[in-house]
């Protein structure tokens, strides 16, 4: 395990957004499953103990269809297995595709507001790319973990959704996290 750097102060603290880190991605025979999506989640994992490890605020999303039976929606709604919010992490809950769609949310990122926000999960084509517009327009400077996002089946999407988002947001590889945090720690 690698040493953290010296804490940033509070107004250079790092952020962490969290979507859909929910079990419905990753498990076969599911509407949102992709093979991919199993390497996404453990990117997703890496991604989330150096943000844990370094003392960023995370924030969680998750998508609630309020129109599923509880017993399928709390079992794949459920979060991934290694990526379960800690109790210091808020879980924001949302019916649309940005998660500025949650109020509570929107309140809590404005606090964001000239910090390093970085985005993981799922769903690049819709879910990704709402909450990352919608971001920027609240004034955050965001940068999307490119490999940390599970992107749709469908190349012709995800392309799109790259290409909207270039203008807007920064994109990076966890491997670059990682490598930035090792010029910060030496």
């Amino acid at each position: 395990m690698l040493t953290s750097p010296v804490p940033r102060p509070e107004s250079r603290r790092s952020w962490l957004i969290c979507l859909d880190l929910q079990r419905d991605h990753v498990v076969p025979g599911r509407p949102r499953y992709s093979i991919a999506n199993t390497e996404v989640a453990a990117t997703c994992a890496r991604v989330l103990g150096l943000a844990r490890e370094d003392g960023w605020r995370v924030v969680h999303s998750q998508f609630r269809d309020e129109s599923v039976a509880p017993w399928p929606r709390e079992l794949f709604g459920a979060p991934i297995e290694g990526l379960r919010p800690l109790v210091s992490e808020p879980v924001y809950f949302r019916k649309g595709l940005s998660a500025f769609a949650n109020p509570g949310f929107t309140q809590e990122m404005r606090v964001a507001r000239g910090a390093e926000v970085y985005l993981i999960g799922f769903s690049l084509a819709d879910t990704c790319l709402a909450t990352a517009l919608a971001g920027v327009d609240e004034g955050l400077s965001l940068t999307l973990v490119e490999d940390a996002v599970g992107a749709s089946e469908e190349l012709a999407a995800t392309e799109v959704a790259r290409t909207i988002l270039k203008p807007f947001v920064q994109l990076a590889s966890s491997r670059r996290l990682l490598e930035d945090r090792l010029e910060v720690v030496h």
